[in-house]
């Protein structure tokens, strides 16, 4: 009865391991992993298993585009003498 005990809570505290050490980046974020403290590789979005106590993220990152907008400019053609955009 008591090796059941023991199993259990090993299968419990396995199971805790493995479900913290799954992960979804979301969408416009990527994720820097470092393997024992060197740069690894960069996950982009989607789900990805990390190595329990090997790897780690070690940054966050937002990738979103910004969109900026620029004032008109006057600019000389070829075929137009004289356009603005």
């Amino acid at each position: 009865m008591l090796g059941l005990i023991i199993l259990g809570i090993i299968l419990l505290i396995l199971l805790i391991v493995i479900v913290s050490n799954v992960k979804v980046v979301p969408q416009a974020h990527a994720y820097v992993i470092e393997r024992l403290g060197t740069y690894h590789v960069t996950w982009s979005t989607g789900l990805h298993v990390k190595i329990p106590f090997i790897d780690k993220i070690s940054k966050e990152s937002f990738i979103k585009r910004a969109v900026i907008d620029f004032p008109p400019q006057h600019g000389v053609n070829k075929t137009i003498p004289s356009c603005k955009s």
